[in-house]
């Protein structure tokens, strides 16, 4: 028999469970019964329309019950699904679309394409259904997601389903998931934290609530407390935003909220520890990896003799080897290196990009450019990004290491570290803070704070104040756009 694909799961619990809540959107929900009814009636027509296993559905991910419905209609079928960006701009809909030779395209307004265009407003959900048996689990292409990734270009990392099936199977046990979870999402379902998330709830039995962002906080904290929220996932932007804005609100959840996952950039060791001081009671998880290879490991800074500062072990499906510039494999403990790994979760390769993927991918081994370390009991810790890290006169400097210690500071909500080329030094650390209100900036002072924790190297020559610290769109720091305003480089 088949491996069951997360389609053929969600009929499974059709089956087994049908007036189980399965997902909530704002005020309408859908059991797994009315669920998997309305995935077999989409893909009903899209057989009538001609989608078939390889056809190439490009699907616009809003938060909707629409999309859902559609996403697991397109995967049961066999198609290759490419969720892209809510409020997607059209021409970069279309260009997306004719990148990945999409022969359908899934979206709300028409778009200006020779594909097919599908309204999922319009679709008949309560069509008869006849039987039918999703697609099982395969090593060929089901799912295309667009990222920048470990080079900075866009392009499309090709997943399989087989891929997902190792995720979950190493991610699940950590998660706790079961019929009894209620997971909230708030992240964008064409990043693979969010899309991974829909993928995980919906595989055990859980009931996923859909959000568009945590910007409107009352209704975040409403949901949690209507639908009685176990789970969420928030990114460290989403984190900063609600210890900063709402931390009696969030402390009111203790005992309630059981599991906190994060993930998609570093989280800064003050604002961890800040959450836990929030949420003793919490799992509090940070999770590595990427859209090319899955996760490869996660930390739980609740567990007894977690360091803050800690991403933790490897899983045991997934090998990792650190290696210098010159890729010499390091062995010894606190010597940062290259990440690269290999594992059942890592990417087919990049679509239409055969050389992209030699670079990235080799041996089985996806190679980044993220530096990490071990510690003395296998756990890894995350150095820097390659391509940010500062060279002060031979001496490497990490950015997020400075940062950290900024973090420290009583006064200081916010930094970036940065390159900046001194006249007379050469090369030197700029650090630019986001000062908490009320505070003023004293430089001496911050310099000595941090000559304590530092070595004189990566004491910044330079502070200056500023009002934000520009990031991405998943919450990383722009390093590149922040280098270009505040740096001489």
């Amino acid at each position: 028999m088949d491996r069951l694909t997360v389609t053929g799961i969600i009929k499974k619990r059709a089956a087994e469970s049908p007036e189980k809540t399965a997902i909530i959107v704002g005020n309408t929900s859908l059991n797994y019964g009315q669920l998997y009814q309305a995935i077999r009636s989409a893909a009903s027509y899209f057989e009538e329309i001609g989608i078939h296993t390889g056809s190439h559905v490009v699907s616009v991910a809003v938060p909707s019950l629409h999309y859902v419905i559609c996403t697991y209609a397109v995967l049961g079928l066999g198609a290759v699904h490419i969720p892209v960006e809510n409020r997607i701009p059209v021409e970069r809909l279309t260009e997306i679309a004719a990148a990945v030779d999409a022969d359908f395209i899934i979206a709300e307004d028409k778009p200006d394409s020779d594909c097919h265009w599908i309204s999922p407003s319009k679709i008949d959900y309560d069509r008869p259904i006849t039987p039918w048996e999703p697609v099982g689990v395969s090593d060929a292409c089901s799912e295309i997601v667009f990222t920048t990734g470990t080079t900075g270009k866009s392009k499309g990392v090709m997943l399989s389903s087989h891929c997902l099936e190792v995720y979950l199977e190493a991610m699940n046990p950590s998660f706790r998931l079961d019929e009894s979870s209620v997971f909230l999402v708030t992240t964008p379902l064409n990043h693979v934290g969010g899309m991974h998330r829909l993928h995980q709830c919906l595989a055990a039995g859980s009931t996923i609530i859909l959000m568009d962002g945590v910007r409107d906080l009352r209704a975040f904290f409403h949901a949690i407390h209507e639908h009685g929220v176990t789970h969420t996932y928030l990114p460290p932007a989403s984190v900063k935003l609600l210890i900063t804005l709402a931390k009696k609100e969030v402390a009111n959840l203790n005992g309630q909220l059981k599991f906190i996952y994060t993930a998609s950039a570093p989280f800064p060791v003050k604002d961890i520890e800040v959450l836990m001081g929030l949420l003793p009671d919490t799992h509090l998880h940070q999770g590595y990896g990427s859209s090319e290879t899955g996760s490869i490991c996660n930390c739980c800074y609740n567990a007894p003799g977690e360091s803050v500062d800690c991403l933790g072990k490897p899983y045991p499906c997934v090998e990792v080897i650190l290696s210098d510039s010159d890729g010499k494999i390091i062995t010894e403990p606190y010597e940062a290196g290259y990440i690269r790994s290999r594992s059942g979760m890592n990417m087919i390769g990049y679509y239409k990009e055969p050389e992209l993927t030699s670079q990235v991918l080799k041996d089985g081994f996806v190679y980044s450019s993220d530096l990490l370390f071990f510690d003395e009991k296998g756990s890894l810790h995350f150095a820097g990004r390659g391509d940010d890290v500062i060279n002060v006169r031979g001496f490497k400097v990490s950015p997020t290491e400075v940062e950290n210690a900024a973090l420290k500071h009583p006064s200081v909500s916010d930094c970036v570290c940065i390159p900046y080329e001194d006249q007379q030094l050469g090369r030197v650390v700029k650090l630019l803070v986001v000062l908490k209100e009320g505070c003023a900036l004293e430089i001496e002072e911050l310099a000595s704070f941090l000559s304590k924790s530092l070595e004189p190297y990566k004491v910044p020559k330079f502070i200056e104040q500023i009002d934000e610290v520009l990031r991405t769109g998943n919450g990383k720091i722009d390093r590149k756009a922040i280098i270009k305003q505040h740096s001489n480089l």
